[in-house]
Protein backbone atom coordinates (compact mmCIF):
# COMPACT_ATOMS: atom_id res chain seq x y z
CA UNK A 1 0.00 0.00 0.00
CA UNK A 2 1.12 3.30 -1.00
CA UNK A 3 1.15 6.08 1.93
CA UNK A 4 2.62 9.68 1.59
CA UNK A 5 2.95 11.81 4.90
CA UNK A 6 -0.25 13.89 5.36
CA UNK A 7 2.16 16.49 5.61
CA UNK A 8 3.90 16.24 2.68
CA UNK A 9 0.49 15.68 0.83
CA UNK A 10 -0.70 18.91 1.75
CA UNK A 11 2.07 21.20 1.44
CA UNK A 12 3.09 20.02 -2.32
CA UNK A 13 2.38 23.79 -3.81
CA UNK A 14 3.74 25.26 -0.49
CA UNK A 15 7.09 22.97 -0.88
CA UNK A 16 7.52 23.03 -4.71
CA UNK A 17 10.39 25.82 -4.39
CA UNK A 18 7.97 28.64 -4.56
CA UNK A 19 6.61 28.11 -8.36
CA UNK A 20 3.23 27.78 -8.53
CA UNK A 21 1.13 26.83 -11.82
CA UNK A 22 -0.50 24.08 -13.21
CA UNK A 23 1.07 21.47 -14.96
CA UNK A 24 3.52 22.38 -17.81
CA UNK A 25 3.00 19.29 -19.84
CA UNK A 26 2.54 20.18 -23.49
CA UNK A 27 2.97 23.68 -22.74
CA UNK A 28 5.73 26.30 -23.39
CA UNK A 29 4.79 28.40 -19.78
CA UNK A 30 4.17 28.00 -16.49
CA UNK A 31 7.10 25.88 -14.41
CA UNK A 32 8.99 23.17 -15.32
CA UNK A 33 7.78 20.45 -13.08
CA UNK A 34 9.92 17.45 -12.09
CA UNK A 35 8.49 14.62 -9.52
CA UNK A 36 10.78 13.12 -7.06
CA UNK A 37 10.44 9.59 -4.77
CA UNK A 38 12.93 9.95 -2.24
CA UNK A 39 13.29 8.40 1.19
CA UNK A 40 12.36 10.90 4.16
CA UNK A 41 12.05 7.72 6.34
CA UNK A 42 13.36 3.81 6.27
CA UNK A 43 16.98 2.77 5.81
CA UNK A 44 17.71 5.14 3.42
CA UNK A 45 16.33 8.36 5.06
CA UNK A 46 19.92 9.53 5.94
CA UNK A 47 21.05 9.39 2.28
CA UNK A 48 17.51 10.15 0.98
CA UNK A 49 18.04 13.44 3.33
CA UNK A 50 21.15 13.97 1.83
CA UNK A 51 19.61 13.38 -2.15
CA UNK A 52 16.87 15.46 -1.63
CA UNK A 53 18.72 18.45 -0.61
CA UNK A 54 20.98 18.47 -3.26
CA UNK A 55 17.85 18.40 -5.75
CA UNK A 56 16.78 21.43 -3.31
CA UNK A 57 20.14 23.15 -4.05
CA UNK A 58 20.17 22.97 -7.63
CA UNK A 59 16.54 24.35 -7.59
CA UNK A 60 17.44 27.26 -5.40
CA UNK A 61 19.93 28.05 -7.27
CA UNK A 62 18.22 28.10 -10.96
CA UNK A 63 14.99 29.20 -9.32
CA UNK A 64 17.38 32.65 -8.35
CA UNK A 65 18.59 33.28 -11.98
CA UNK A 66 15.13 33.17 -12.91
CA UNK A 67 15.12 29.62 -14.43
CA UNK A 68 15.77 27.29 -17.04
CA UNK A 69 16.40 29.25 -20.03
CA UNK A 70 13.99 27.53 -22.98
CA UNK A 71 14.28 28.69 -26.34
CA UNK A 72 15.03 31.96 -25.12
CA UNK A 73 12.06 31.82 -22.34
CA UNK A 74 12.91 31.57 -18.71
CA UNK A 75 11.12 28.34 -16.67
CA UNK A 76 11.21 27.83 -13.10
CA UNK A 77 11.16 24.74 -11.95
CA UNK A 78 8.76 22.91 -9.49
CA UNK A 79 9.73 19.20 -7.75
CA UNK A 80 7.32 17.78 -6.08
CA UNK A 81 8.55 15.85 -3.84
CA UNK A 82 7.08 11.99 -2.36
CA UNK A 83 8.52 9.93 0.58
CA UNK A 84 9.18 6.60 -0.88
CA UNK A 85 9.28 4.78 2.76
CA UNK A 86 12.90 3.07 1.78
CA UNK A 87 10.50 0.22 0.05
CA UNK A 88 10.53 -0.51 -3.45
CA UNK A 89 7.11 -1.17 -4.26
CA UNK A 90 5.78 2.60 -2.43
CA UNK A 91 8.62 3.94 -5.08
CA UNK A 92 7.16 2.65 -7.95
CA UNK A 93 3.89 3.39 -7.56
CA UNK A 94 4.82 6.93 -6.52
CA UNK A 95 6.79 7.24 -9.70
CA UNK A 96 3.22 6.10 -11.37
CA UNK A 97 0.89 8.49 -9.26
CA UNK A 98 4.22 12.02 -10.14
CA UNK A 99 3.78 10.57 -14.11
CA UNK A 100 0.24 9.75 -14.90
CA UNK A 101 -1.73 11.97 -11.67
CA UNK A 102 0.78 15.16 -11.33
CA UNK A 103 2.06 15.18 -14.58
CA UNK A 104 5.37 15.85 -14.04
CA UNK A 105 8.22 16.60 -17.40
CA UNK A 106 11.14 14.96 -16.14
CA UNK A 107 11.86 13.08 -12.71
CA UNK A 108 14.84 12.70 -10.23
CA UNK A 109 16.02 9.66 -8.62
CA UNK A 110 15.72 8.20 -5.43
CA UNK A 111 18.74 7.41 -2.99
CA UNK A 112 19.99 3.67 -3.61
CA UNK A 113 20.37 1.62 -6.89
CA UNK A 114 17.91 -1.03 -6.45
CA UNK A 115 15.31 2.26 -5.95
CA UNK A 116 15.99 3.55 -9.19
CA UNK A 117 16.38 0.63 -11.23
CA UNK A 118 12.74 -0.21 -9.98
CA UNK A 119 12.08 3.57 -10.61
CA UNK A 120 13.37 3.97 -13.74
CA UNK A 121 12.05 1.01 -15.48
CA UNK A 122 8.64 2.61 -15.07
CA UNK A 123 9.90 6.42 -16.17
CA UNK A 124 11.86 4.39 -19.09
CA UNK A 125 8.17 3.01 -19.89
CA UNK A 126 7.07 6.24 -20.35
CA UNK A 127 9.02 7.76 -21.60
CA UNK A 128 10.33 10.35 -18.81
CA UNK A 129 13.92 11.33 -18.67
CA UNK A 130 15.01 10.14 -14.76
CA UNK A 131 18.11 11.97 -13.28
CA UNK A 132 19.52 9.50 -10.74
CA UNK A 133 21.31 11.65 -8.25
CA UNK A 134 22.02 8.86 -5.74
CA UNK A 135 22.33 5.52 -7.83
CA UNK A 136 25.84 4.52 -9.39
CA UNK A 137 25.62 0.65 -9.57
CA UNK A 138 26.50 -0.88 -12.79
CA UNK A 139 22.87 -2.66 -13.23
CA UNK A 140 21.55 0.58 -13.37
CA UNK A 141 23.00 1.54 -16.65
CA UNK A 142 23.03 -1.96 -18.13
CA UNK A 143 19.44 -2.50 -18.60
CA UNK A 144 19.34 -0.90 -22.17
CA UNK A 145 17.27 1.81 -20.12
CA UNK A 146 17.86 4.99 -22.38
CA UNK A 147 16.31 6.70 -20.15
CA UNK A 148 18.28 7.63 -17.21
CA UNK A 149 21.12 9.04 -16.51
CA UNK A 150 23.54 9.30 -13.51
CA UNK A 151 26.55 11.38 -12.90
CA UNK A 152 28.19 9.71 -10.17
CA UNK A 153 31.24 7.28 -10.56
CA UNK A 154 29.88 4.04 -11.09
CA UNK A 155 30.05 1.33 -7.82
CA UNK A 156 32.51 -0.81 -9.51
CA UNK A 157 35.55 1.96 -8.77
CA UNK A 158 34.39 2.36 -5.29
CA UNK A 159 37.05 0.93 -3.67
CA UNK A 160 39.92 0.91 -6.03
CA UNK A 161 41.91 3.56 -4.91
CA UNK A 162 41.49 2.77 -1.14
CA UNK A 163 42.58 -1.34 -1.80
CA UNK A 164 45.73 0.31 -3.99
CA UNK A 165 46.71 2.61 -1.15
CA UNK A 166 46.57 -0.33 1.65
CA UNK A 167 48.45 -2.92 -0.76
CA UNK A 168 51.04 -0.10 -0.47
CA UNK A 169 50.41 0.04 3.08
CA UNK A 170 51.69 -4.14 3.55
CA UNK A 171 47.91 -5.04 3.40
CA UNK A 172 47.40 -8.35 1.97
CA UNK A 173 45.02 -10.35 3.57
CA UNK A 174 41.06 -8.25 3.51
CA UNK A 175 37.70 -9.21 5.06
CA UNK A 176 34.58 -8.03 3.37
CA UNK A 177 31.15 -7.56 5.13
CA UNK A 178 28.42 -6.61 2.73
CA UNK A 179 24.18 -5.65 2.68
CA UNK A 180 22.20 -7.85 0.08
CA UNK A 181 20.95 -4.79 -1.46
CA UNK A 182 22.03 -4.00 -5.51
CA UNK A 183 24.52 -1.36 -4.73
CA UNK A 184 26.43 -2.84 -2.12
CA UNK A 185 26.28 -6.26 -3.98
CA UNK A 186 28.41 -4.71 -7.14
CA UNK A 187 30.95 -3.08 -4.32
CA UNK A 188 31.07 -6.27 -2.83
CA UNK A 189 31.77 -7.89 -6.39
CA UNK A 190 33.74 -5.41 -7.80
CA UNK A 191 35.75 -5.25 -4.24
CA UNK A 192 36.33 -9.03 -4.39
CA UNK A 193 37.43 -9.02 -7.93
CA UNK A 194 39.91 -6.65 -7.78
CA UNK A 195 41.32 -7.56 -4.59
CA UNK A 196 42.28 -10.77 -6.37
CA UNK A 197 43.28 -9.41 -9.76
CA UNK A 198 45.77 -6.85 -6.93
CA UNK A 199 46.91 -10.23 -4.97
CA UNK A 200 44.70 -9.85 -2.19
CA UNK A 201 43.67 -12.69 -0.41
CA UNK A 202 39.74 -12.59 0.86
CA UNK A 203 39.74 -14.41 3.61
CA UNK A 204 36.15 -13.66 4.47
CA UNK A 205 33.02 -12.26 2.51
CA UNK A 206 29.88 -12.00 4.95
CA UNK A 207 26.06 -10.93 3.65
CA UNK A 208 24.01 -8.85 5.98
CA UNK A 209 20.07 -7.73 5.74
CA UNK A 210 19.98 -4.26 4.54
CA UNK A 211 17.86 -3.54 8.01
CA UNK A 212 20.44 -5.40 10.12
CA UNK A 213 20.16 -4.19 13.77
CA UNK A 214 22.25 -6.96 14.74
CA UNK A 215 25.96 -8.08 12.74
CA UNK A 216 27.72 -9.57 15.39
CA UNK A 217 27.72 -13.15 13.97
CA UNK A 218 29.04 -11.94 10.42
CA UNK A 219 31.73 -9.48 12.10
CA UNK A 220 33.08 -12.40 14.31
CA UNK A 221 33.29 -14.81 11.38
CA UNK A 222 35.38 -11.73 9.67
CA UNK A 223 37.38 -11.33 13.07
CA UNK A 224 38.63 -15.09 13.28
CA UNK A 225 40.10 -14.65 9.81
CA UNK A 226 42.15 -11.88 11.05
CA UNK A 227 42.21 -10.17 8.26
CA UNK A 228 44.74 -6.74 7.55
CA UNK A 229 41.74 -4.91 6.49
CA UNK A 230 37.91 -5.02 6.69
CA UNK A 231 35.90 -3.52 4.05
CA UNK A 232 32.04 -2.71 4.72
CA UNK A 233 29.59 -1.95 2.08
CA UNK A 234 26.47 -0.68 3.43
CA UNK A 235 23.92 2.41 4.38
CA UNK A 236 24.87 4.58 7.11
CA UNK A 237 23.21 2.98 9.75
CA UNK A 238 25.10 -0.51 8.68
CA UNK A 239 28.49 1.54 8.99
CA UNK A 240 27.45 3.21 12.30
CA UNK A 241 26.25 -0.31 13.33
CA UNK A 242 29.64 -2.30 11.96
CA UNK A 243 31.63 0.32 14.26
CA UNK A 244 29.89 0.25 17.13
CA UNK A 245 30.34 -4.09 17.10
CA UNK A 246 34.25 -3.20 16.17
CA UNK A 247 34.31 -1.70 19.51
CA UNK A 248 32.09 -3.60 21.75
CA UNK A 249 33.71 -6.84 20.64
CA UNK A 250 37.28 -5.05 20.72
CA UNK A 251 37.91 -6.04 17.52
CA UNK A 252 40.44 -3.29 15.99
CA UNK A 253 41.88 -4.38 12.42
CA UNK A 254 44.81 -2.43 10.94
CA UNK A 255 42.80 -0.57 8.28
CA UNK A 256 38.80 -0.11 7.53
CA UNK A 257 37.45 0.74 4.26
CA UNK A 258 33.55 1.67 4.55
CA UNK A 259 31.72 2.63 1.54
CA UNK A 260 29.18 4.98 2.51
CA UNK A 261 28.65 5.87 5.99
CA UNK A 262 31.66 7.70 6.92
CA UNK A 263 31.26 10.41 3.80
CA UNK A 264 28.09 11.25 6.26
CA UNK A 265 27.49 14.00 8.93
CA UNK A 266 25.66 12.03 10.96
CA UNK A 267 28.79 9.45 11.25
CA UNK A 268 31.08 11.59 13.18
CA UNK A 269 28.30 13.81 14.75
CA UNK A 270 26.91 9.98 16.23
CA UNK A 271 30.16 8.19 17.23
CA UNK A 272 32.39 11.21 18.31
CA UNK A 273 35.53 11.80 16.49
CA UNK A 274 37.80 9.55 18.73
CA UNK A 275 35.82 6.34 17.60
CA UNK A 276 35.03 7.33 13.68
CA UNK A 277 39.23 8.07 13.73
CA UNK A 278 41.27 6.16 10.80
CA UNK A 279 38.21 4.80 9.07
CA UNK A 280 38.32 5.22 5.36
CA UNK A 281 35.78 5.44 2.78
CA UNK A 282 35.85 5.88 -1.10
CA UNK A 283 34.13 9.59 -1.96
CA UNK A 284 33.02 11.05 -4.89
CA UNK A 285 33.69 14.34 -3.95
CA UNK A 286 35.37 16.94 -2.26
CA UNK A 287 35.25 20.75 -1.58
CA UNK A 288 38.88 21.34 -2.45
CA UNK A 289 38.50 19.80 -5.39
CA UNK A 290 39.77 21.96 -8.69
CA UNK A 291 36.00 21.88 -10.39
CA UNK A 292 34.21 24.55 -11.26
CA UNK A 293 31.12 25.88 -13.62
CA UNK A 294 29.07 28.66 -14.43
CA UNK A 295 26.51 28.10 -12.46
CA UNK A 296 27.15 27.13 -8.80
CA UNK A 297 31.01 28.30 -8.76
CA UNK A 298 33.85 26.11 -7.34
CA UNK A 299 33.39 23.14 -5.58
CA UNK A 300 34.37 25.05 -2.35
CA UNK A 301 31.50 27.91 -3.44
CA UNK A 302 29.07 24.99 -3.45
CA UNK A 303 30.25 23.53 -0.05
CA UNK A 304 29.99 27.12 1.77
CA UNK A 305 26.18 27.63 0.47
CA UNK A 306 25.27 24.51 1.41
CA UNK A 307 26.61 24.95 4.61
CA UNK A 308 24.74 28.16 5.41
CA UNK A 309 21.77 26.79 3.94
CA UNK A 310 21.64 23.37 6.21
CA UNK A 311 24.26 23.99 9.21
CA UNK A 312 26.62 20.90 8.31
CA UNK A 313 29.07 19.91 5.70
CA UNK A 314 27.50 17.73 2.99
CA UNK A 315 28.30 14.09 1.85
CA UNK A 316 28.83 13.48 -1.50
CA UNK A 317 25.52 12.67 -2.22
CA UNK A 318 23.94 16.46 -2.16
CA UNK A 319 26.55 17.06 -4.76
CA UNK A 320 25.90 14.23 -6.93
CA UNK A 321 22.32 15.23 -6.77
CA UNK A 322 23.07 18.89 -7.66
CA UNK A 323 24.87 17.98 -10.84
CA UNK A 324 22.09 15.61 -11.97
CA UNK A 325 19.40 18.71 -12.29
CA UNK A 326 22.40 21.02 -13.25
CA UNK A 327 22.29 17.82 -16.35
CA UNK A 328 19.00 18.80 -16.84
CA UNK A 329 19.65 22.20 -17.22
CA UNK A 330 22.59 21.57 -19.29
CA UNK A 331 20.16 19.76 -21.74
CA UNK A 332 16.92 21.90 -21.68
CA UNK A 333 18.64 24.83 -22.38
CA UNK A 334 20.97 23.23 -25.03
CA UNK A 335 18.30 21.49 -26.84
CA UNK A 336 16.12 25.18 -26.78
CA UNK A 337 13.24 22.72 -25.75
CA UNK A 338 11.76 20.29 -23.27
CA UNK A 339 10.47 17.65 -25.52
CA UNK A 340 11.97 14.27 -23.95
CA UNK A 341 13.76 13.17 -27.17
CA UNK A 342 15.57 16.23 -27.94
CA UNK A 343 16.49 16.31 -23.95
CA UNK A 344 17.91 12.87 -24.24
CA UNK A 345 20.28 13.71 -27.22
CA UNK A 346 21.26 16.73 -25.47
CA UNK A 347 22.23 14.36 -22.84
CA UNK A 348 23.53 12.27 -24.82
CA UNK A 349 25.86 14.69 -26.85
CA UNK A 350 27.04 15.72 -23.27
CA UNK A 351 30.62 16.70 -22.61
CA UNK A 352 30.52 19.32 -19.09
CA UNK A 353 33.03 20.21 -16.43
CA UNK A 354 30.63 21.27 -13.41
CA UNK A 355 32.11 21.81 -9.80
CA UNK A 356 31.31 18.27 -9.20
CA UNK A 357 33.46 16.97 -11.87
CA UNK A 358 33.71 15.93 -15.69
CA UNK A 359 29.74 14.58 -17.05
CA UNK A 360 30.35 12.64 -20.28
CA UNK A 361 27.30 10.21 -20.47
CA UNK A 362 27.36 7.07 -22.76
CA UNK A 363 25.00 6.38 -25.33
CA UNK A 364 22.91 3.18 -26.19
CA UNK A 365 25.50 1.00 -28.02
CA UNK A 366 28.60 2.31 -26.08
CA UNK A 367 31.58 -0.36 -25.85
CA UNK A 368 31.06 -0.39 -21.99
CA UNK A 369 27.63 -2.21 -22.48
CA UNK A 370 26.13 0.89 -20.27
CA UNK A 371 23.56 4.14 -21.00
CA UNK A 372 23.61 7.04 -19.34
CA UNK A 373 26.75 6.50 -16.91
CA UNK A 374 29.15 8.67 -16.76
CA UNK A 375 31.97 5.98 -16.63
CA UNK A 376 35.42 8.44 -17.13
CA UNK A 377 34.85 10.27 -13.49
CA UNK A 378 37.68 9.95 -10.76
CA UNK A 379 36.78 8.33 -7.51
CA UNK A 380 39.06 9.46 -4.00
CA UNK A 381 39.53 7.86 -1.05
CA UNK A 382 39.41 9.78 2.69
CA UNK A 383 40.14 8.92 6.30
CA UNK A 384 38.62 10.75 9.27
CA UNK A 385 41.23 12.17 11.39
CA UNK A 386 41.45 13.30 14.87
CA UNK A 387 39.76 16.57 14.76
CA UNK A 388 36.48 14.11 12.23
CA UNK A 389 37.63 15.76 9.27
CA UNK A 390 37.71 13.77 6.39
CA UNK A 391 41.44 14.14 4.68
CA UNK A 392 42.10 12.49 0.88
CA UNK A 393 44.40 9.65 1.49
CA UNK A 394 44.17 8.24 -2.17
CA UNK A 395 44.76 8.54 -4.77
CA UNK A 396 48.58 9.36 -4.63
CA UNK A 397 48.51 12.01 -6.91
CA UNK A 398 45.74 13.47 -4.47
CA UNK A 399 46.69 12.70 -1.22
CA UNK A 400 46.67 15.63 1.13
CA UNK A 401 48.06 13.02 4.07
CA UNK A 402 49.16 9.43 4.51
CA UNK A 403 47.08 6.86 5.30
CA UNK A 404 47.06 5.99 8.99
CA UNK A 405 46.50 2.56 10.89
CA UNK A 406 43.57 2.51 13.20
CA UNK A 407 44.16 2.70 16.77
CA UNK A 408 43.21 0.18 19.01
CA UNK A 409 39.54 1.17 20.84
CA UNK A 410 41.58 1.39 24.69
CA UNK A 411 43.78 3.99 23.01
CA UNK A 412 41.02 6.55 21.65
Amino acid sequence: MTIISTALATSLVATACGAGGSSSEGSDSGPLKVGAAVSETGKFSIEGKATKRGYEMWVDEVNAHGGIDVGGKKRKVQVIYYDDQSEPETAVKLTQRLISQDKVDFMFGPYSSGLTIATSAIAGKYKKIMFAGGAAAVSVFNQKNEYVFSPLTLTRDYTTSGLQALQEKGVKRIGVMHSDDAPMTDVKDATVENAKKMGLEVVSVQSVPADATDITGAMRQIQAKQPDAFVEAGTTLIGLLATRTMRDIGWAPNYVLMVQAPTEPTFVRELGAATAEGIMAPTQWMPNDSYKDDYFGTAQDYFDAYLKKYGERPSYLAPSSSAAGLSLQLAVEKAGSTDTEKVRKALVDMKADTFFGPIDYTAPGDASGLTGANINRPMLTVQIDAKGEQVVVAPKDTAKAAILPLKPWNAR
